[in-house]
């Protein structure tokens, strides 16, 4: 099969768990679909890949109007358009890159619209919920990453069958699985090693600042009371490198109020292969952004993850995560949080019991989708 798809996300802002999406969706463009040629893919900085991928926008060219020119252009001869991973259907602005691909549509009319891996809402608007509702209507399928997306697609009436699926980054140790070997265990050697990523989010949402301060607090004296042990390591990853809203302050603030002298950063690395690695070196990871966890839990790494957004807790409640381990949004003591940690240290631990499942899930992304 050759086809031209153009992949379209959040890609491109120096953040991991988009460039998860997409290092899959080249993968299982050529690994699924077999498509002979390279995926194209729409952002400004896209990550290394293992699979060769081509970009849609010019190179270093950051001019917006080139830039969804060049979409235009790209999609007058392409077969499909499709919106892979994340929460990209809240809004559909009118500068959009999925509505230039719309306007190439009149002109080209073999192009199909579809969307794998994605969630839908929480809509800013009933006028963008109205418009995204179109935008379904008229693509050819969708596969949704969480159950209360499906419900909400089942309910508009459709002209085809929704795919209930999973999140994109769950096949992430299928698609490195020539490039990976098992995780051995080590409970005995001397210095473990607990992965930290952090994040905020009311400050970007006008939400209520005081959630956010609280959750912080909560890791702040939750590592702190681990860092009285020793023999530990932090390593904190810097999952969005984005200068405007990214992780690296809240990180150096965290630091600098830790005891503990043991310290890695772990900066944005453009490349997901090296983030995946870096989480399987550790032997915890204590997260409040979703996809560090959602990492750690495909590279079977013991995880907590603080639930700031509904997504987090979709995960944990799919993935089949022990209900004595959560710690929901920052609302459990400190103490249970950190003995939990040091415990599942020790080799107390069982893994999430649905793992198996959701990847299952993930693959229908591809699998279910006939193109």
């Amino acid at each position: 099969m050759k086809n031209k798809i153009i992949f379209n996300g959040f890609y491109g802002f120096q953040n991991s768990g988009d460039d998860a999406f997409v290092e899959i969706s080249a993968w299982g463009n050529k690994h699924y679909w077999n498509n002979q040629n390279p995926a194209y893919f729409i952002g400004n900085e896209l990550p290394q890949t293992n699979f060769p991928i081509k970009r849609v926008y010019p190179d270093k060219n950051k001019n917006r109007i080139l830039q969804k020119l060049s979409v235009f252009s790209q999609a007058l001869d392409t077969n499909y358009f499709i919106n892979a991973g994340g929460s990209v259907f809240s809004k559909i602005t009118p500068f959009s890159d999925i509505v230039f691909a719309e306007k190439a549509g009149i002109f080209n009319k073999k192009m199909k619209h579809g969307n794998i891996g994605v969630s839908i809402g929480p809509f800013q608007s009933i006028k963008d919920e109205k418009r995204i509702i179109e935008y379904l209507k008229k693509s050819s399928f969708l596969a949704l990453r969480d159950a209360e997306s499906y419900a909400y697609a089942k309910s508009i009436d459709l002209d085809y069958e929704p795919v209930k699926a999973f999140d994109l980054a769950a096949l992430l140790p299928e698609c490195f699985a020539e490039m990976t070997n098992d995780k051995i265990e080590d409970n005995n050697k001397e210095t473990k090693v607990i992965g930290v990523s952090l994040c905020n989010y009311e400050r970007y949402v006008a939400g209520d600042l005081e959630k956010e301060e609280k959750r912080n607090k909560f890791v702040e004296e939750v590592l702190k009371l681990i860092a009285q042990h020793n023999n530990i390591q932090f390593k904190f990853f810097i999952f969005n490198g984005n200068k405007s809203i990214g992780d690296e302050e809240l990180t150096n603030e965290m630091i600098a109020k830790l005891p503990n002298e043991n310290i890695e950063i772990i900066p944005y690395l453009n490349s997901v292969k090296s983030v995946w690695d870096e989480v399987k070196s550790c032997d915890f990871m204590f997260s409040i952004r979703l996809h560090a966890s959602v990492f750690a839990c495909y590279a079977n790494v013991p995880f907590m993850l603080v639930e700031y957004h509904r997504k987090c807790s979709d995960f944990l409640e799919d993935v089949g995560y022990s209900e004595d381990l959560r710690v929901f949004d920052a609302e459990i003591s400190v103490e249970k949080a950190a003995n939990n940690i040091l415990s599942i240290l020790e080799g107390n631990y069982k893994p999430p019991h649905n793992i198996k499942n959701t990847i299952e899930r993930a693959r229908l992304n591809f699998t279910e989708i006939k193109l």
